[in-house]
């Protein structure tokens, strides 16, 4: 085609554009004609016609004029789809609908050579979405025809509009996914079974992971998607149930959907057991790996594990005991089954083991460190969850014979027993564990028994008083005494008794 050709299609394009149905524009009716839909459906094949024979993209100076043209057109069936949804079957009846979406695809292609291509596809993304809006049979055709039956899963139309560099697009492309699965559950399941589902949690994982104000938006919209998949139960599709630790970001987003939907209804019916298990295999990960890092008896030697790695960890156990927290709190005999048999609370127990074991406890600030922190300090202030492990035990085991007896037999109760002492890198630790050992023992005699018959094995000698020549020690019955070494001077001592 030559660029007078291509000029003259522009200007048919430009003017069809202008003279659209728009509520700036009242005299022009909001019904289009079917003579103009097909007029509009010929430009369109003119136009990609170019692109598949003797344009090229990325050198022909033509290239941002035919842009604008498709721009134009694309403008013309959003405006016109968003004004009478006649519009949108008399479009579809004509094959604009095949346009749009073909447009899409040669657009996005070339968007990073070109910011024509890039309008382009925002505004073809719109007008496919304007196109499907209440329109559910159009709706259910662009669901099998680029999902189901999609050939090669990233010529998928869905893919391209989330792939795209353009944020208009993108939202475009969500616009279009939360209009088909709002109120079809077998379209919301479909799509959380493919690639398109998977590079969908990718983008949510991508938004709440990382804080980005300038995609406020785009955040919001990933979020109301995401209720809508929580709400109908296909959450697990997402997160698989053996999923990455790099998956923080689906797992904060459904942090922030407990914590804004409080009920032990609500949770009941989200967390099913193959969600629970996903979970218990993120805190399983989260073990492992750390188990790794301290693989050294003082935990000085780190494994060969990387930042990137480590970090990831954090802030998937960051999502995840707080997700474990909120729904634990107050739960129903229904879920509080289901936390059990999951294997969560074993999990939960093994990785307060494992962090009352490498973090160390810290009685006075003024005994911490004041040199440059290490590579090894940093990681292990990354992982103060003890007091939230210690929360999730209590709050599970609250009014729940079955749970005390499972968290004591896996050693649980004499873990939150050995954490009732001030820890100044846990502030609060000692009264959190008193809260949870109160739950642990409430109405519970055997548990009660077993902390009754614990033994004192030894004494822990403080220092300073080391220093000033006083020892503790257990004498046969083990009862504490203490005494002070012979030839310790009373200068020595300091004496609070004031003689």
């Amino acid at each position: 085609m030559d660029a007078q050709k291509l000029h003259s299609i522009r200007h048919k394009c430009t003017a069809l554009k202008n003279g659209s149905p728009h509520p700036s524009r009242p005299q022009i009716p909001a019904v289009v004609g079917q003579e103009t839909w097909s007029q509009i459906h010929a430009l369109f094949q003119e136009l990609l016609a170019c692109a598949n024979s003797n344009i090229d993209l990325d050198i022909d100076p033509m290239a941002a004029v035919w842009s604008d043209a498709l721009t134009d057109l694309c403008m013309f069936v959003r405006n016109a789809a968003a004004m009478d949804q006649s519009n949108q079957v008399a479009a579809n009846s004509t094959g604009v609908v095949s346009d749009i979406i073909g447009t899409i695809r040669v657009t996005l292609r070339c968007e990073m050579t070109y910011p024509e291509a890039k309008t382009c596809g925002a505004a073809a993304g719109q007008a496919l979405s304007n196109m499907a809006t209440n329109n559910k049979p159009l709706q259910q055709q662009l669901m099998e025809s680029e999902i189901r039956d999609c050939k090669s899963p990233i010529e998928s139309i869905y893919l391209y509009l989330l792939a795209s560099t353009n944020s208009k697009t993108n939202m475009a492309g969500l616009m279009l996914i939360l209009n088909t699965i709002k109120d079809d559950d077998s379209l919301a399941k479909l799509l959380c079974t493919t690639e398109t589902g998977q590079m969908l949690a990718g983008r949510i994982g991508e938004m709440f992971g990382e804080s980005n104000d300038d995609e406020a938006d785009e955040k919001a919209m990933l979020y109301v998607i995401l209720e809508e998949i929580i709400q109908r139960g296909h959450l697990t599709l997402l997160l698989t149930t053996d999923p990455e630790l790099e998956a923080y970001g689906l797992l904060n987003a459904l942090a922030v959907y407990c914590n804004e939907n409080p009920g032990s209804l609500v949770y009941s019916q989200i967390f099913d057991m193959s969600l629970l298990t996903a979970i218990t295999r993120i805190l399983t990960k989260c073990h492992d790996l750390l188990q790794n890092v301290w693989k050294s008896a003082d935990g000085s030697e780190l494994g060969d594990v990387g930042m990137d790695d480590i970090m990831a960890a954090h802030r998937s156990l960051a999502s995840t005991v707080s997700i474990l927290g909120t729904i634990t709190t107050d739960i129903k005999q229904q879920l509080a089954v289901r936390v059990l048999d999951s294997g969560v609370i074993h999990q939960v127990i093994a990785l307060l083991g494992l962090l009352s074991q490498n973090l160390p406890r810290i009685e006075k600030a003024s005994t911490a460190s004041t040199q440059p922190e290490t590579e090894s300090g940093l990681i292990k202030r990354l992982f103060m969850f003890k007091c939230s492990l210690i929360q999730i035990i209590g709050n599970i085991s609250h009014n729940n014979t079955s749970a005390q007896d499972l968290i004591r037999e896996l050693h649980g109760l004499a873990l939150v027993l050995d954490h009732m002492r001030i820890d100044d890198n846990h502030p609060f630790i000692k009264e959190y564990a008193v809260v949870a050992l109160r739950s642990l023992l409430e109405n519970n005699p055997t548990s009660q028994a077993y902390v009754s018959d614990m033994e004192a094995k030894g004494v822990v000698q403080d220092p300073k008083l080391a220093s000033a020549g006083i020892q503790a020690s257990l004498d046969s019955s083990g009862h504490l005494s203490v005494k002070r070494e012979v030839g310790t001077t009373k200068s020595n001592v300091k004496d609070n008794s004031g003689t």
